[in-house]
Protein backbone atom coordinates (compact mmCIF):
# COMPACT_ATOMS: atom_id res chain seq x y z
CA UNK A 1 0.00 0.00 0.00
CA UNK A 2 1.32 3.46 -0.95
CA UNK A 3 3.56 4.82 1.87
CA UNK A 4 1.59 2.84 4.51
CA UNK A 5 2.44 -0.63 5.81
CA UNK A 6 1.83 -2.88 8.79
CA UNK A 7 -1.54 -1.33 9.56
CA UNK A 8 -4.37 -2.70 11.68
CA UNK A 9 -8.04 -1.76 11.29
CA UNK A 10 -10.90 -2.32 13.71
CA UNK A 11 -14.18 -3.23 12.00
CA UNK A 12 -17.20 -2.55 14.21
CA UNK A 13 -20.49 -3.74 12.71
CA UNK A 14 -23.26 -6.03 13.97
CA UNK A 15 -23.56 -7.61 10.52
CA UNK A 16 -21.13 -10.54 10.18
CA UNK A 17 -21.30 -10.51 6.35
CA UNK A 18 -20.27 -6.85 6.20
CA UNK A 19 -17.40 -7.48 8.63
CA UNK A 20 -16.19 -10.34 6.45
CA UNK A 21 -16.51 -8.22 3.28
CA UNK A 22 -14.48 -5.34 4.76
CA UNK A 23 -11.89 -7.72 6.23
CA UNK A 24 -11.25 -9.18 2.76
CA UNK A 25 -10.67 -5.73 1.26
CA UNK A 26 -8.30 -4.81 4.08
CA UNK A 27 -6.39 -8.05 3.56
CA UNK A 28 -5.91 -7.28 -0.15
CA UNK A 29 -4.45 -3.92 0.88
CA UNK A 30 -1.86 -5.66 3.06
CA UNK A 31 -3.44 -4.91 6.42
CA UNK A 32 -4.89 -6.94 9.26
CA UNK A 33 -8.27 -6.49 10.89
CA UNK A 34 -9.94 -7.12 14.21
CA UNK A 35 -13.70 -7.20 14.66
CA UNK A 36 -16.40 -6.09 17.08
CA UNK A 37 -20.09 -6.89 16.77
CA UNK A 38 -21.48 -4.20 19.10
CA UNK A 39 -20.66 -0.70 20.22
CA UNK A 40 -19.37 -1.47 23.70
CA UNK A 41 -17.02 -4.17 22.39
CA UNK A 42 -15.80 -1.73 19.74
CA UNK A 43 -14.98 0.85 22.40
CA UNK A 44 -13.15 -1.68 24.56
CA UNK A 45 -11.15 -3.13 21.66
CA UNK A 46 -10.20 0.28 20.31
CA UNK A 47 -8.78 1.26 23.69
CA UNK A 48 -6.98 -2.04 24.19
CA UNK A 49 -5.61 -2.58 20.67
CA UNK A 50 -4.97 1.01 19.47
CA UNK A 51 -5.73 0.27 15.78
CA UNK A 52 -4.54 2.53 12.99
CA UNK A 53 -8.09 3.11 11.74
CA UNK A 54 -11.63 2.32 12.91
CA UNK A 55 -14.56 1.45 10.63
CA UNK A 56 -17.61 2.18 12.74
CA UNK A 57 -21.20 1.24 11.98
CA UNK A 58 -23.83 3.62 13.34
CA UNK A 59 -26.65 1.24 14.27
CA UNK A 60 -25.22 -1.30 16.71
CA UNK A 61 -26.48 -2.93 19.90
CA UNK A 62 -25.35 -1.91 23.40
CA UNK A 63 -23.94 1.43 22.18
CA UNK A 64 -24.48 3.20 18.88
CA UNK A 65 -21.66 4.36 16.64
CA UNK A 66 -22.13 8.05 17.41
CA UNK A 67 -21.64 7.41 21.13
CA UNK A 68 -18.60 5.19 20.48
CA UNK A 69 -17.05 7.81 18.20
CA UNK A 70 -17.59 10.62 20.72
CA UNK A 71 -16.10 8.53 23.54
CA UNK A 72 -13.00 7.67 21.49
CA UNK A 73 -12.44 11.22 20.28
CA UNK A 74 -12.64 12.69 23.78
CA UNK A 75 -10.14 10.18 25.19
CA UNK A 76 -6.53 11.38 24.71
CA UNK A 77 -5.41 7.76 24.31
CA UNK A 78 -7.61 7.23 21.23
CA UNK A 79 -8.43 10.72 19.96
CA UNK A 80 -5.87 10.58 17.13
CA UNK A 81 -7.19 7.31 15.64
CA UNK A 82 -9.08 8.15 12.41
CA UNK A 83 -12.69 6.95 12.31
CA UNK A 84 -14.85 6.26 9.25
CA UNK A 85 -18.56 6.06 10.06
CA UNK A 86 -20.29 3.50 7.83
CA UNK A 87 -24.08 3.42 7.73
CA UNK A 88 -27.18 2.89 5.65
CA UNK A 89 -28.47 6.23 6.92
CA UNK A 90 -28.12 8.90 4.27
CA UNK A 91 -29.96 11.86 5.82
CA UNK A 92 -27.93 15.06 6.18
CA UNK A 93 -28.60 15.31 9.92
CA UNK A 94 -27.05 11.86 10.42
CA UNK A 95 -23.89 12.97 8.64
CA UNK A 96 -23.80 16.14 10.72
CA UNK A 97 -24.22 14.09 13.89
CA UNK A 98 -21.28 11.92 12.86
CA UNK A 99 -19.09 14.96 12.22
CA UNK A 100 -20.09 16.46 15.57
CA UNK A 101 -19.10 13.19 17.26
CA UNK A 102 -15.63 13.61 15.72
CA UNK A 103 -15.76 11.24 12.74
CA UNK A 104 -13.02 11.82 10.18
CA UNK A 105 -15.00 10.48 7.23
CA UNK A 106 -18.43 9.07 6.36
CA UNK A 107 -19.43 6.28 3.96
CA UNK A 108 -22.92 5.08 3.07
CA UNK A 109 -23.88 1.45 2.50
CA UNK A 110 -23.69 -0.31 0.12
CA UNK A 111 -19.96 0.26 0.11
CA UNK A 112 -18.21 0.90 -3.20
CA UNK A 113 -14.82 -0.82 -3.06
CA UNK A 114 -12.80 1.75 -5.00
CA UNK A 115 -14.07 4.68 -2.94
CA UNK A 116 -13.62 2.76 0.30
CA UNK A 117 -10.03 1.85 -0.60
CA UNK A 118 -9.15 5.43 -1.49
CA UNK A 119 -10.53 6.80 1.76
CA UNK A 120 -8.81 4.19 3.89
CA UNK A 121 -5.47 4.89 2.21
CA UNK A 122 -5.91 8.63 2.65
CA UNK A 123 -6.70 8.41 6.35
CA UNK A 124 -3.85 5.99 7.04
CA UNK A 125 -1.41 8.36 5.34
CA UNK A 126 -2.86 11.24 7.36
CA UNK A 127 -2.40 9.30 10.61
CA UNK A 128 1.21 8.53 9.71
CA UNK A 129 1.85 12.22 9.08
CA UNK A 130 0.24 13.15 12.40
CA UNK A 131 2.43 10.64 14.19
CA UNK A 132 5.57 12.13 12.66
CA UNK A 133 4.44 15.61 13.72
CA UNK A 134 3.67 14.36 17.21
CA UNK A 135 7.17 12.86 17.41
CA UNK A 136 8.67 16.21 16.45
CA UNK A 137 6.57 17.97 19.09
CA UNK A 138 7.69 15.48 21.71
CA UNK A 139 11.32 16.22 20.88
CA UNK A 140 10.71 19.95 21.35
CA UNK A 141 8.87 19.46 24.65
CA UNK A 142 11.63 17.18 25.88
CA UNK A 143 14.17 19.79 24.84
CA UNK A 144 12.31 22.45 26.81
CA UNK A 145 12.37 20.32 29.94
CA UNK A 146 16.02 19.44 29.45
CA UNK A 147 16.91 23.14 29.48
CA UNK A 148 15.88 23.31 33.14
CA UNK A 149 18.60 20.81 33.98
CA UNK A 150 21.17 23.36 32.79
CA UNK A 151 20.24 25.54 35.77
CA UNK A 152 19.41 23.84 39.07
CA UNK A 153 17.54 26.96 40.20
CA UNK A 154 14.96 26.83 37.41
CA UNK A 155 13.91 23.21 37.88
CA UNK A 156 10.12 23.14 38.11
CA UNK A 157 9.87 26.62 36.59
CA UNK A 158 7.88 25.56 33.53
CA UNK A 159 5.36 23.59 35.60
CA UNK A 160 4.79 26.49 37.98
CA UNK A 161 4.52 29.05 35.19
CA UNK A 162 2.06 26.82 33.36
CA UNK A 163 -0.09 26.44 36.46
CA UNK A 164 -0.06 30.19 37.18
CA UNK A 165 -0.81 31.06 33.54
CA UNK A 166 -3.69 28.60 33.32
CA UNK A 167 -5.07 29.88 36.61
CA UNK A 168 -5.04 33.45 35.30
CA UNK A 169 -6.41 32.38 31.93
CA UNK A 170 -9.33 30.65 33.60
CA UNK A 171 -9.93 33.63 35.87
CA UNK A 172 -10.08 35.86 32.79
CA UNK A 173 -12.48 33.49 31.01
CA UNK A 174 -10.09 32.62 28.19
CA UNK A 175 -11.52 30.24 25.56
CA UNK A 176 -10.18 26.72 25.13
CA UNK A 177 -7.78 27.67 22.32
CA UNK A 178 -6.07 30.31 24.47
CA UNK A 179 -5.86 27.91 27.41
CA UNK A 180 -4.12 25.41 25.12
CA UNK A 181 -1.69 28.17 24.08
CA UNK A 182 -0.96 28.91 27.73
CA UNK A 183 -0.54 25.24 28.61
CA UNK A 184 1.96 24.65 25.82
CA UNK A 185 3.51 28.09 26.10
CA UNK A 186 4.20 27.58 29.79
CA UNK A 187 6.36 24.59 28.91
CA UNK A 188 7.95 25.98 25.75
CA UNK A 189 8.44 29.69 26.48
CA UNK A 190 12.12 29.29 27.39
CA UNK A 191 13.04 26.58 24.87
CA UNK A 192 15.23 29.12 23.07
CA UNK A 193 17.59 29.19 26.07
CA UNK A 194 19.13 26.05 24.61
CA UNK A 195 21.36 28.47 22.67
CA UNK A 196 22.40 30.47 25.76
CA UNK A 197 25.81 29.47 27.14
CA UNK A 198 25.81 27.92 30.62
CA UNK A 199 28.11 30.62 31.96
CA UNK A 200 25.44 33.20 31.16
CA UNK A 201 22.49 31.17 32.50
CA UNK A 202 24.32 30.32 35.74
CA UNK A 203 26.20 33.56 36.33
CA UNK A 204 25.95 34.44 40.03
CA UNK A 205 26.11 38.22 39.54
CA UNK A 206 24.60 40.89 37.32
CA UNK A 207 24.85 40.27 33.58
CA UNK A 208 26.90 42.55 31.38
CA UNK A 209 25.15 44.36 28.54
CA UNK A 210 26.61 41.86 26.10
CA UNK A 211 25.42 38.91 28.18
CA UNK A 212 21.95 40.38 28.49
CA UNK A 213 21.85 40.79 24.70
CA UNK A 214 22.45 37.04 24.46
CA UNK A 215 19.58 36.36 26.88
CA UNK A 216 17.27 38.64 24.88
CA UNK A 217 17.66 36.41 21.84
CA UNK A 218 16.10 33.33 23.47
CA UNK A 219 12.49 34.21 22.47
CA UNK A 220 13.58 34.50 18.83
CA UNK A 221 15.50 31.22 19.01
CA UNK A 222 12.50 29.47 20.56
CA UNK A 223 10.22 30.92 17.91
CA UNK A 224 12.59 29.64 15.20
CA UNK A 225 12.66 26.15 16.71
CA UNK A 226 8.88 25.86 17.03
CA UNK A 227 7.57 27.79 14.02
CA UNK A 228 7.96 24.94 11.48
CA UNK A 229 5.35 22.92 13.42
CA UNK A 230 1.85 24.00 12.41
CA UNK A 231 0.40 22.32 15.48
CA UNK A 232 2.27 24.84 17.65
CA UNK A 233 1.21 27.90 15.66
CA UNK A 234 -1.16 29.13 18.37
CA UNK A 235 1.67 28.84 20.93
CA UNK A 236 4.19 30.98 19.06
CA UNK A 237 2.98 34.32 20.55
CA UNK A 238 3.74 32.99 24.05
CA UNK A 239 7.20 31.86 22.98
CA UNK A 240 8.24 35.00 21.12
CA UNK A 241 6.51 37.74 23.12
CA UNK A 242 6.40 36.69 26.78
CA UNK A 243 9.04 39.36 27.53
CA UNK A 244 7.22 42.16 25.71
CA UNK A 245 5.80 44.97 27.87
CA UNK A 246 2.64 47.08 27.42
CA UNK A 247 4.77 50.24 27.67
CA UNK A 248 6.94 49.12 24.75
CA UNK A 249 10.04 48.46 26.83
CA UNK A 250 10.21 44.71 26.32
CA UNK A 251 12.01 42.43 23.89
CA UNK A 252 12.67 41.08 21.28
CA UNK A 253 10.36 43.21 19.10
CA UNK A 254 9.45 46.17 21.30
CA UNK A 255 5.72 45.62 20.89
CA UNK A 256 3.39 47.96 22.73
CA UNK A 257 -0.11 47.83 24.21
CA UNK A 258 -2.59 45.87 22.16
CA UNK A 259 0.11 44.79 19.73
CA UNK A 260 0.94 42.13 22.32
CA UNK A 261 -1.40 39.10 22.25
CA UNK A 262 -3.34 38.46 25.44
CA UNK A 263 -1.78 35.02 25.97
CA UNK A 264 1.72 36.56 25.98
CA UNK A 265 0.67 39.18 28.55
CA UNK A 266 -0.85 36.48 30.76
CA UNK A 267 2.27 34.33 30.53
CA UNK A 268 4.44 37.34 31.37
CA UNK A 269 2.67 37.84 34.70
CA UNK A 270 3.11 34.17 35.59
CA UNK A 271 6.75 34.15 34.49
CA UNK A 272 7.71 37.28 36.44
CA UNK A 273 5.98 36.11 39.62
CA UNK A 274 7.77 32.76 39.54
CA UNK A 275 11.12 34.44 38.87
CA UNK A 276 10.61 36.74 41.86
CA UNK A 277 9.55 34.06 44.32
CA UNK A 278 12.17 31.40 43.54
CA UNK A 279 15.89 31.29 44.18
CA UNK A 280 18.12 31.94 41.19
CA UNK A 281 21.89 31.91 40.70
CA UNK A 282 21.93 35.71 41.03
CA UNK A 283 19.43 36.20 43.90
CA UNK A 284 17.50 34.69 46.78
CA UNK A 285 13.77 34.00 46.63
CA UNK A 286 11.67 37.01 47.59
CA UNK A 287 8.94 36.89 50.23
CA UNK A 288 5.51 36.92 48.64
CA UNK A 289 4.63 40.37 49.99
CA UNK A 290 7.66 41.93 48.31
CA UNK A 291 7.00 40.04 45.07
CA UNK A 292 3.40 41.28 44.98
CA UNK A 293 4.56 44.85 45.57
CA UNK A 294 6.89 44.55 42.58
CA UNK A 295 4.13 43.02 40.44
CA UNK A 296 1.82 45.94 41.26
CA UNK A 297 4.62 48.42 40.58
CA UNK A 298 5.30 46.82 37.20
CA UNK A 299 1.58 47.00 36.42
CA UNK A 300 1.49 50.68 37.27
CA UNK A 301 4.57 51.40 35.12
CA UNK A 302 3.34 49.35 32.16
CA UNK A 303 5.92 46.61 32.53
CA UNK A 304 3.03 44.17 32.98
CA UNK A 305 -0.67 44.41 32.22
CA UNK A 306 -2.09 46.10 35.34
CA UNK A 307 -5.51 44.47 35.06
CA UNK A 308 -4.00 41.01 34.70
CA UNK A 309 -1.76 41.61 37.72
CA UNK A 310 -4.75 42.54 39.88
CA UNK A 311 -6.70 39.50 38.67
CA UNK A 312 -3.70 37.25 39.29
CA UNK A 313 -3.25 38.46 42.85
CA UNK A 314 -6.96 38.43 43.68
CA UNK A 315 -8.02 35.13 42.14
CA UNK A 316 -5.02 32.93 41.37
CA UNK A 317 -2.52 33.21 44.22
CA UNK A 318 -3.26 31.54 47.54
CA UNK A 319 -3.69 33.91 50.42
CA UNK A 320 -0.49 34.34 52.47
Amino acid sequence: MDQVSHFKILIADDNAEIREFLAEIISTLGGTSVEASDGLSALQRARALQPDLILLDVEMPRMDGFAVCAALKTDPATSRIPIIMITSLSALHDRVKGIEAGADDYLTKPIEVTEFTARVKSLLRFKKLNESLESAENVVFSLARAIESKDKYTQGHTERVTAYALGLGNALGCPAEELTSLRQGGVLHDVGKISVPDYVLNKPGRLTAEEFDIIKQHPVTGFTICSPMKSLAHTLPCIRWHHEKPNGGGYPDGLKGREIPRVALILAVADVYDALTTKRSYKEAMPQAKALAILNEEGDKGGLDAGFVKKFIAEVLPRP
